[in-house]
């Protein structure tokens, strides 16, 4: 995934919830603003849940699913 779809997905004003499906079939929902980090090249991004946390490689990443 390229870093300027990421950068545009995680960045829009305001906030919308989206989610990512990696290429291993794995799925991430970002419901809030406080589960989602991103280093400044966007070539990692975190996903921070109440119990646990994933680092993502931003190469893993094969669609962004964005809720309307």
């Amino acid at each position: 995934m390229q870093a300027a779809d990421l950068k545009e997905v995680f960045e829009k004003t305001p906030f919308r919830p989206f989610a990512i499906r990696l290429n291993n079939g794995a799925q991430y929902s970002f419901n809030s603003e406080r589960e989602l980090g991103a280093t400044k090249q966007y070539n990692m991004i975190f996903h921070v849940g109440e119990r646990s946390a994933a680092r993502i490689d931003a190469d893993s990443i094969v669609e962004i699913i964005e809720s309307n």
